[in-house]
């Protein structure tokens, strides 16, 4: 073998052209379907996707068929929004922010921690900055969550006690029916969470600091308010309202990413709420639209 070359690995191989097999096509496939395509043994074929579903890169349907998975389809939109390719993600969530006046944040999951791709300077993203990691708790990435599998949905739903998994397990189903999901934190919480944001945002500029900012960080991330259902986010009365999410979708229809915008307010009327929202939503669609873009930008 010449010098400096690598031998490849035909199991690796295998594994590759498999992910590469549903990443091309639009419709799902059956694990015989990818056997016969890629002349490979069907019962091996069986057991690299029982593999790549196990780990969330595919995603086995209820007719049997195989899709590519939330995971991978995190790892492709963490890809895209490198700091090299973003410069039009920052500028899409700034132009969210101006338009709602409030901070806004885009979070992916990375393992069992959210990772924030990009944000905006205010009370809700203060001491946050880009690849600050958080860990995954209930509720946090619960946009994403919400289209995942039935048991990364439960592993998610056990990082929080038993007495509130059945409104979390609410909230995701109101995500995928909505599309959004509003919360609110009791009055008396807002000061704590203001206070916390600050001193994050203190540490920032303190390199030996790290350790201590992630612990405020991951503390801030324990104080969770409740979500509105439906009727109540209706209703024609003023609400508190801490901040907002909804998913953004890749091109293969995977959640891949959280976009927040926190407005943090106690009196917030009802076509305030509708504006908030219909503005979350376009944001979102404008970068879905960004993310399909990303390679014929690097081309």
């Amino acid at each position: 073998m010449p010098a400096g070359k690598t031998e490849s690995s035909p199991p690796t191989q295998r594994v590759v052209a498999i992910v590469e097999l549903l990443a091309a096509q639009r419709a799902a496939l059956t694990a015989a379907e990818i056997a016969d395509t890629l002349t490979l043994n069907r019962s091996t074929a069986g057991a690299i996707l029982a593999a790549l579903a196990e780990r969330g890169w595919v995603r086995r349907l209820p007719d049997l068929s195989y899709e590519l998975g939330t995971r991978l389809a995190a790892i492709g939109a963490r890809a895209a929004t490198r700091r090299d390719d973003r410069a039009w993600l920052d500028q899409e969530l700034e132009r969210l922010a101006d338009r709602v006046d409030c901070g806004a944040a885009l979070t992916a999951l990375s393992g069992d921690h959210l990772e924030f791709v990009a944000v905006t300077r205010d009370r809700l993203t203060a001491g946050i900055e880009c690849g600050v990691r958080i860990p995954l708790r209930a509720p946090a990435g619960a946009a994403i969550i919400a289209h995942a599998t039935t048991a990364r949905q439960q592993d998610w739903l056990e990082t929080r006690g038993p007495e509130r998994r059945d409104e979390y397990r609410a909230v995701l189903a109101t995500l995928r029916s909505a599309g959004y999901c509003a919360w609110r934190l009791e009055p008396d919480s807002l000061p704590g969470v203001r206070v916390l944001s600050e001193v994050a945002d203190h540490l920032a500029d303190h390199p030996g600091s790290k350790e201590l900012r992630g612990r405020v960080l991951a503390q801030l991330g324990t104080i969770v308010g409740s979500a509105y259902d439906q009727s109540t986010l209706d209703r024609d009365v003023a609400l508190p309202l801490s901040y907002l999410s909804a998913p953004v979708f890749d091109g293969g229809g995977h959640a891949v990413l959280e976009l927040q915008i926190g407005p943090l307010r106690e009196d917030v009327t009802r076509a305030e709420r509708r504006r908030y929202l219909a503005e979350l939503s376009a944001a979102a669609r404008r970068i879905e639209d960004g993310l399909e873009s990303v390679p014929a930008r690097r081309a």
